[in-house]
């Protein structure tokens, strides 16, 4: 199974700021040697807007420059919308402070 490493985590963030996602993750791909379904799990970790269409666009593109698949302009297109470093909210903020108005779902006598 692949998981992103912290170092390639950290060269695809790089790599995407600088330019078309398309040219980026090709770089990636010949740096890592990483083939389109592992450079779409990379793309997840480092966007924060990333959906299940946007890991397909990447699984259906033209990687290698066959002639099959989405050319690089056709994918750059499709993942414009993506983002890094959006504000994300935390859900602990969201919650009342120390569980105030939550049901204690302990069973009587059951210790935390």
């Amino acid at each position: 199974m692949f998981e992103v490493s912290d170092e390639v985590r950290r060269v695809a963030r790089e790599e995407l700021m600088k330019g078309p996602p398309a040219a980026a993750l090709r770089r990636l791909a010949q740096r890592f040697d990483l083939q389109r379904t592992n450079l779409a799990w990379v793309a997840a970790e480092v966007f924060d807007n990333m959906f299940v269409p946007d890991l397909q666009a990447i699984w259906e593109w033209d990687l290698e420059g066959r002639g099959d698949g989405h050319s690089d302009a056709e994918l750059d297109a499709m993942l414009a919308h993506l983002r890094m470093d959006l504000p994300r909210p935390r859900v602990l903020d969201t919650l009342p402070g120390d569980r105030q108005g939550a049901p204690d779902l302990m069973k009587p006598g059951a210790s935390r």
